[in-house]
């Protein structure tokens, strides 16, 4: 029972990192609604959504690979972590004059202000994957609390009072991670560890031998996840994106919750993996994860008109009409995360990579058909389903391996009451109806059981 107490433990820390971010989420949404237009939310957006596809190609998610290594007792940490350092110091120096370039021609959008997103976010990636690597929980989950805190302030200052608009936007997240990095690198006694003169090229091959079958998933899941911005840039227009970038926050709600376990399952399935429980640990985690992450689904899906009502303006209202499908999405997403992290146990990331390929496949052949005949419901749909085939692909797989089992009928059951709760806001322009339909069916869910059981048990245990 230690496993479930310390897989508990470590979720709850991480939660306290992540409360300040998710409150930031409920405040920064009326601020952006209100201060940018949905044509510059829309360019600022594209930017993000293009930096998180460049990360990983000029890193070579090597964040990733220190994070696997620093796991490992016998891993020279202080090594892995300098041959990364020093790999993404080469990187942005590099990235500065071509930044510089891009400016020169493309005027409308701030590219410079984007490079230094892109700089601090390898930085932030790295230096808070090798914290929570070598056990500094409790100080990655205050390095959250500093990296949204300090976004908040600026972006109050920014937007709010200097009117800085798209540059206000981006200097607000690249100084919250700035500041959790200094944080992390004192806090932590890291700052003592650099020493840049053990790179080491051998072990640089080595992390990169890991991480590089990582990179063209990180692509596909980028083109799962991301490239329904560019298909509603290329049909619908940037306003159009503008509305859907929005209308993802608070969706990105539940993915934030479910970020927070994954970050301490991550630690816990490669510690149980071999076990001679394992199979049974991931098999009742795996229960629980699925059934609370529906009745989160079911939760913000009931109160979606309310919480647009109050939170964004008039301007991006007509978002809710797609975020009930962006809810479905994402959930699938985390489905889908949770099953891949089986595979880092065992450091096979060629897997994942294959399954992820897969669905990227599917998701642009559905959004180029579905996007214009659906609009912004058509690019949400096709991230459903190929989040949706890369789940039943890595299932298939971890199931073959005889790591978990998967109660398919309570999967089943559990998809259709989401879709339930969904159909009242479509079919009722009253929130009150999809309101009811949604307590009734977490009420039923709650009295059912499901996965609950195990996460009653677990919290017991923990209580003792």
């Amino acid at each position: 029972m230690n496993k479930y107490k310390k897989l508990v433990g470590n979720s709850f820390i991480f939660a306290i990192g992540n409360l300040g971010s998710k409150l930031m989420q409920f405040i920064m949404v009326p601020l952006y609604s209100y201060t940018l237009t949905t044509t510059e939310y829309g360019k600022v957006d594209l930017l993000t959504t293009i930096i998180s596809l460049v990360v990983p190609i000029i890193s070579c998610d090597i964040f990733d690979a220190v994070f696997r290594f620093a796991l490992d007792k016998t891993d020279d940490h202080e090594k892995t972590f300098n041959t990364g350092l020093a790999y993404i110091i080469f990187v942005s120096c590099f990235s500065i004059p071509f930044a510089l370039i891009l400016q020169h021609f493309i005027r409308n959008y701030p590219i410079a202000q984007a490079d230094l997103v892109l700089i601090a976010t390898m930085f932030f990636s790295l230096i808070s994957n090798y914290a929570r690597a070598i056990g500094k929980i409790r100080q990655f989950a205050v390095g959250g609390i500093i990296n949204s805190l300090v976004m908040g302030g600026l972006n109050f200052v920014t937007l709010l009072y200097l009117h800085w608009h798209m540059t206000g936007y981006l200097l607000s997240m690249s100084g919250g991670m700035i500041c959790a990095c200094f944080y992390f690198l004192f806090s932590c006694g890291l700052l003592h560890q650099v020493h840049l003169r053990q790179f080491s090229h051998a072990h640089f091959i080595t992390l990169v031998r890991y991480s590089l079958p990582l990179v063209p998933n990180l692509l596909a899941w980028w083109l799962n996840s991301a490239s329904d911005r560019l298909f509603i840039l290329y049909f619908i227009g940037i306003s159009a994106n503008g509305i859907y970038a929005m209308a993802s926050k608070i969706p990105n709600i539940l993915s934030t919750l479910m970020s927070i376990f994954l970050q301490s399952w991550q630690i816990s399935v490669v510690q149980e993996f071999s076990s001679p429980e394992g199979k049974e640990f991931i098999t009742k985690v795996f229960r629980v994860f699925v059934t609370v992450l529906f009745m989160v689904a079911i939760a913000l899906v009931m109160l979606i008109k309310p919480l647009f009502k109050i939170l964004v303006s008039p301007a991006y209202y007509i978002g809710w009409q797609v975020a009930p499908l962006l809810i479905f999405s994402i959930l699938y997403s985390n489905i889908s995360g949770f099953i891949g992290t089986i595979y880092t146990a065992t450091k096979q990331t060629v897997p994942i990579m294959y399954t992820t390929v897969v669905g990227a496949i599917v998701n642009v052949i559905l959004s180029f058909s579905l996007v214009p005949i659906l609009k912004l419901n058509g690019a949400a749909l096709a991230n459903i389903l190929s989040f949706m085939v890369v789940s039943a692909l890595r299932a298939r797989d971890i199931l073959k391996q005889g790591k978990i089992v998967i109660n398919w009928r309570n999967l089943l059951i559990l998809n259709l009451a989401l879709i339930l709760s969904i159909l009242p806001n479509y079919l009722f322009n009253s929130w009150l109806v999809p309101l009811i339909v949604g307590s009734l069916i977490l009420l039923w869910i709650l009295i059912k059981g499901n996965g609950l059981n195990d996460l009653r048990e677990t919290v017991r245990q923990r209580l003792r």
